[in-house]
């Protein structure tokens, strides 16, 4: 009962980091993502806000747990599969976005895009150090909620990674053709991550509630 306990204080823990990590991210990047035009900078924020939520409310599951002193596998499948409803949502929106900018292409901003590979640059090592920390609890007793933490800041990972090399692509070819295409490309690349990490994450949260 008391491993139990601790365990299930380790995930609170977790969680709360994890909240912090994305909120206090997703907010400056409110305002970088607006005013750079890119494609991918913008759908991290619209991603963001969305996992923001999402953290929060697996938090408030893992909160009942400790005062029940109970894994409530349940709601933390039902987390799980908000989660997946989130990166279905991030898919859809992202794919629309870059489809649309293949179409009618924009300049980048330079200052606030390369703000954002400032800030994507330490993103991922901050993404990938929680990424390895989330999977580390969720080896130690499987929950839904720990493997969507965890499946969450592996694409929060790359959608960083993606952001990063997207710009520096975009300003060491300003004179070739596909100069203008580079943000959408890249934004199609981070959508199929997307996709894939949510049917991945589907797909175990069924194993659990059957």
């Amino acid at each position: 009962m008391g491993a139990t306990n601790d365990l299930l204080q380790k995930k609170k823990r977790a969680l709360w980091i994890n909240f912090l990590v994305i909120f206090s991210t997703w907010v400056p990047f409110v305002f970088i993502s607006v005013f750079s035009n890119s494609i991918t900078l913008i759908a991290q924020m619209l991603m963001g806000g969305a996992q923001s939520l999402s953290v929060f409310l697996s938090l408030k599951t893992a909160q009942k747990s400790v005062k029940k002193q109970e894994v409530l596998i349940r709601r933390e499948v039902i987390n799980a599969r908000i989660m997946v409803l989130v990166f279905f949502i991030s898919f859809v929106v992202v794919s629309f976005i870059a489809v649309k900018r293949f179409f009618e292409p924009k300049e980048l901003n330079e200052f606030a895009s390369w703000l954002g590979v400032f800030g994507n640059a330490i993103a991922v090592f901050v993404n990938l150090y929680q990424w390895r920390k989330n999977l580390k609890i969720s080896k130690e007793s499987f929950s839904p909620v720990m493997e969507s933490q965890w499946t969450l800041f592996r694409i929060k990972t790359f959608t960083a990674l993606t952001a990063v090399i997207s710009i520096l692509v975009y300003y060491l070819c300003p004179g070739a053709i596909i100069h203008n295409y580079v943000d959408p490309f890249f934004s199609i690349a981070l959508a199929s991550l997307i996709l894939f990490s949510a049917i991945a994450l589907l797909r175990k949260a069924r194993i659990v509630g059957e």
